[in-house]
């Protein structure tokens, strides 16, 4: 079956980056099958059916965005109608606009350390540079400083394994950039590249784990779990006896 952007969600053969993310953060987690998004989540996905064009489509198929009950019925959910805001904010931002205007919603497949993986890249500048939409919370502290969200949601890893399997079927080894754009009033935004050192790096921790994360996910290997995650603490049996030091270094 050729690997397409209406059936990539359906796909289970391909390792993928959130796939490979989840098993990073821990083995056990990485076997939970993807819940259904949140609202949260779905804002995302509303900007980006904008984005690649397909917001109609988007809405048809989510008729959970639309307010049942109420003097809002009818009418998009609160969520979603800054999810309008957003995508206006998008339209009047030319360095945005200029960094989203090229081929939307690419799908290319690869093998790294021969696992077979999967993409699909926002916007790709054939020759010029990968680029991935994130809709955030807020990219600041509460002093107005900017956080390291990259590497808070592990998004070096996503670029890494983006600019590889680009590299596999192109050739070119291309930049990549996170548009960060916020939930906030007012709306706050910021376009992030990631160095190719920090790129370089992280695909070494890809390629160091991926096989193992994927013969766990087809039943080759058994998982390790990491202990403290909502996950690994629903299947305890017991409770851990640990020392002060323990918890100083959590």
């Amino acid at each position: 079956m050729k690997l397409t952007k209406d059936n990539y969600f359906q796909d289970e053969h391909y390792m993928s980056t959130s796939k490979w993310k989840k098993f990073n953060q821990c083995e056990e987690l990485g076997l939970i099958p993807f819940e259904t998004p949140s609202d949260d989540q779905l804002i995302g996905s509303y900007v980006d059916a904008w984005v690649g064009g397909s917001l109609d489509k988007f809405k048809e198929e989510h008729p959970e965005i639309i307010s049942t009950r109420g003097a809002t019925k009818g009418q998009l959910k609160a969520g979603f109608k800054k999810a309008d805001e957003i995508i206006e904010y998008m339209k009047h931002n030319p360095t945005i606009m200029q960094f989203l205007q090229d081929e939307k919603q690419v799908v290319m497949t690869g093998e790294i350390e021969g696992v077979p993986t999967k993409i699909m890249i926002d916007n790709y500048s054939k020759g010029i540079a990968i680029v991935d939409l994130k809709i955030m919370r807020t990219i600041t502290d509460r002093a107005g400083q900017y956080i390291d969200f990259i590497s808070q949601w592990g998004y070096q890893y996503q670029g890494a394994i983006y600019q590889e399997i680009v590299y596999q079927n192109t050739g070119e080894r291309l930049p990549f950039f996170i548009v960060a754009v916020t939930k906030e009033t007012p709306i706050n935004s910021v376009i992030v590249e990631i160095p190719q050192e920090i790129l370089d790096t992280s695909l070494e921790t890809v390629k160091s784990t991926i096989a193992r994360y994927y013969d766990i996910w087809k039943g080759k290997e058994q998982a390790n779990g990491c202990g403290i995650c909502p996950t690994c603490i629903s299947k305890r049996v017991d409770t851990p006896l640990i020392s002060m030091y323990d918890l100083m270094s959590i």
